[in-house]
């Protein structure tokens, strides 16, 4: 059951700085809360370019969610996006000094750490959020994404590179915070090891390392241990989760995602701002008594407890 029917923001400011993952800049981020209910809107303080985060302002999808605004690009959003709603914080000023926010640990979880540190207040009124009634699905080739009615927010992915060391893996759950906290937020980002030539190459991946991203070679990751056996799915489901707050509301659903990336969920998000016949506006917050269980192919449901 989401934690609260109420709107959030930070109860304090919140700073945290490093580099950017892809351009390898510095750059600084802080977090101030909100006083009514705005939504989460970066600004770029260099030239003062507000972007709220919204999926019509996504451009670049390559490896990472970027924002774009009057020539003004934010990139690498997912992570933070995703530990604001992970932990149900949809209102806040996001002032940002660079053009792509710090990578840190790879993961959501020091952004985590320092909200819950900070804390969190209410502000007035009600939660609304988008409940979805009609499926609603995107496809490139064999990769796709979909979502289903469903009284929460239940994820599903799978993932299947041709490599033992990382090979097939899926996961589910229906998220909250407690279960992001524990479950999602501390994943890293992950790549394969053939892959970081190609990338920097390419001018991304400047400041990758084994500190901030977990590297897949051929017998096993590179990295010293991982945080969880499936950690690459995990990753998957934390990106989802942030590109999903680019619908601008909390929703409710059973998202499906098989091999999607960045711009099948920012295309999920904007196909499902597109059909507002699909999906409704609510304040309900009750959990479905329906469990799903895992299917790659079909859809299965059993009666027992969530």
């Amino acid at each position: 059951m989401p934690r609260t029917a109420t709107p959030q923001t930070l109860s304090r400011e919140i700073t945290l700085s490093g580099h950017g993952l892809h351009g390898n800049r510095p750059c600084t981020v802080r977090l101030v809360p909100a006083t009514s209910t705005t939504g989460l809107v970066f600004v770029h303080t260099p030239t003062g370019t507000e972007i709220p985060a919204k999926a019509d302002l996504a451009g670049d999808l390559v490896l990472s969610t970027t924002l774009v605004k009057d020539g003004v690009r934010l990139q690498t959003i997912e992570h933070l996006l995703s530990a604001l709603t992970g932990l149900e914080l949809e209102h806040l000023r996001i002032e940002v000094d660079a053009e792509e926010l710090p990578i840190l640990d790879g993961s959501a979880a020091p952004w985590v750490d320092a909200i819950l540190q900070a804390g969190v207040v209410s502000l007035p009124g009600r939660r609304r959020f988008m409940k979805v009634t009609q499926p609603m699905e995107v496809r490139n080739g064999d990769r796709w994404i979909r979502v289903l009615p469903f009284d929460g927010l239940r994820l599903r992915y799978v993932i299947d590179f041709p490599i033992p060391a990382l090979g097939r893996q899926s996961r589910e759950l229906t998220l909250t915070p407690d279960k992001y906290r524990r479950e999602l937020g501390a994943a890293r980002t992950f790549c394969l090891a053939q892959e970081v030539d190609m990338m920097r190459a390419r001018g991304l991946a400047l400041g990758g390392s084994l500190d901030n991203a977990v590297v897949f070679g051929a017998d096993g990751p590179l990295n010293e241990f991982l945080r969880f056996e499936d950690e690459a799915v995990r990753h998957k489901m934390l990106d989802l989760v942030g590109d999903l707050a680019l619908l601008g509301a909390p929703l409710l659903g059973l998202v499906e995602a098989h091999m999607a990336g960045h711009a099948l969920h920012v295309g999920l998000a904007q196909a499902i701002l597109a059909n507002p016949s699909c999906w409704e506006w609510t304040e309900e917050t009750q959990t479905s008594n329906v469990r799903f269980f895992f299917q790659a192919s079909q859809l299965e449901t059993a009666a027992q407890p969530a």
